[in-house]
């Protein structure tokens, strides 16, 4: 009896916490500055670019503080790092926590994970692809019901990309810091 008695009440808190929840699905693009540092034991080099995104995600709001977003989202990145050219794609499944403020103005944090292809060219081509994840923050103006600004930053890492040279391997850290402005429209 205890057993349906549990079950009923947390069967109902799920209900009633659907009932409260709504779902719009988003389309965003992004686009800003790019600062990308190339690393290994050696030398730390610096370098400037942009950066390009687009995603498709979904808000999932309730009456909580704060809302959830999940989206799938695609990055092209480059720098001119010295006199080589680095070029960066990712694909990141992405989770923001919009935090509450009941304005026009909605601050946000978010974190995500996926993966990363990264081409350098110093006049010698050199590919590699490995796990890529981000970390950031950001402010969105709701410039109408269903249309929103970001102005945003975040911390990209393509992990380690390794260089097979006859003087032997070279691991090379590659992360980005972007600062984008951006814009989604809920469906």
């Amino acid at each position: 009896m205890k057993k349906v008695l549990l079950t009923s009440f947390v069967g109902m808190l799920a209900v009633s916490a659907a009932s409260a929840m709504t779902l719009a699905p988003y389309a965003a693009i992004r686009g800003g500055y790019n600062m990308t540092n190339v690393s290994n034991e050696h030398e730390d080099l610096d370098g400037n670019g942009f950066v390009l995104g687009a995603g498709l995600g979904l808000e999932l709001y309730s009456d909580t503080m704060f809302g959830i977003r999940a989206e799938v989202e695609y990055n092209y990145v480059t720098a001119d790092v010295d006199s080589a050219d680095a070029k960066n794609s990712t694909v990141l499944a992405n989770f923001f926590a919009d935090i509450k403020t009941d304005t026009i103005i909605t601050p946000y944090v978010g974190l995500g994970i996926g993966y990363g292809w990264t081409t350098i060219d110093d006049g010698e081509k050199i590919d590699d692809s490995n796990m890529a994840w981000q970390l950031g923050a950001g402010i969105t103006y709701r410039a109408m019901e269903n249309f929103m600004l970001d102005l945003g930053y975040r911390y990209l890492n393509s992990t380690t990309f390794t260089i097979e040279s006859p003087a032997g391997n070279v691991d090379l850290d590659i992360s980005s810091h972007q600062i984008y402005l951006g814009a989604r429209l809920a469906f």
